[in-house]
């Protein structure tokens, strides 16, 4: 079983949906006609971070609306996170306004999945979004597929794979980022780390440019095995399109190889 996926290294420009949908889709001209799934950066459609007053959108915006004509058009998987705004009841007259930073897998079809970022980066603007507290596993083409944002990850816990009655939780995480240059270290080695460790499939996706803060973005988007090793990367802090096909029996050959996982801690996450 293989996936054939594209990962779109993107500019994202600051505050301005409109101009990131005409942007991405001159991009996606360009993205072969057979991929199984085409992968964003976070907070695509306005840069991070996001004043979520200001651009947060229900299930019915105009994000969600461009995502399934994409999906549709292409007949695969489109997915990115974008900061998301629901009610929430306070008392019998009042209500409030929540926000999420929210990653949706947006099928050709118009369903769709979605996980809420679950580490809000409150040291770099996200002080007004909610944590998530939900993971999620998207079974899709012989695939478990999980999705994290960003600065989840960091958080080792969270991700941890499982195997249970010989199953592993997942096979593949799908991480969309605006992660910054001065950082590239930390990037490209805790996502070898979290692929050795869980022995799954990685695609770190992040974004390139120079945001509205003049952070700039150093891109090096990658798809890393089970082994941590690289398999196909951009290098670089250019826009482009990562295209690779990732094969789920050599990861199943080398976990049957190497059986850590029935070694691994049982644990439980206290959300």
């Amino acid at each position: 079983m293989t996936l054939k996926i594209a990962c779109v290294q993107s500019d994202i420009i600051a505050r301005d949906p409109s101009a990131n949908f005409k942007h991405l889709d001159e991009i996606f001209n360009k993205i072969q006609d057979d991929r199984d799934i085409i992968v964003l950066p976070e907070t695509f459609t306005t840069g991070f971070p996001a004043e979520p007053e200001l651009f947060a959108e229900d299930e019915n915006g105009p994000t969600m609306t461009w995502l399934h004509k994409k999906a549709n058009e292409g007949n695969c998987v489109i997915c990115g996170s974008f900061i998301t705004s629901f009610s929430q009841q306070t008392s019998s007259t009042s209500l409030i306004q929540n926000y999420h930073n929210t990653f949706v897998w947006m099928n050709p079809d118009g369903s769709y999945h979605t996980y809420d970022k679950r580490h809000t980066f409150s040291m770099g603007g996200e002080k007004e979004l909610l944590n998530g507290n939900n993971l999620i596993t998207i079974e899709y083409k012989g695939w478990r597929i999980r999705p994290f944002v960003c600065y989840d990850l960091r958080f080792p816990v969270w991700l941890r794979n499982n195997y249970d009655e010989g199953k592993f939780e997942y096979d593949l995480a799908i991480l969309i980022a605006n992660w910054p240059t001065q950082k590239s270290y930390i990037w490209n080695t805790l996502l070898s780390a979290r692929a050795i460790e869980n022995q799954a499939y990685y695609i770190g996706v992040n974004r390139v440019g120079i945001d509205h803060n003049e952070i700039p973005y150093i891109g090096e988007t990658k798809v890393v095995n089970g082994k941590g090793r690289t398999v196909a990367e951009i290098i670089g802090d250019k826009e482009g399109i990562l295209e690779v096909e990732i094969d789920k029996e050599s990861l199943t050959s080398f976990r049957d190889y190497f059986t850590v996982h029935r070694d691994w801690d049982t644990f439980e996450i206290l959300k």
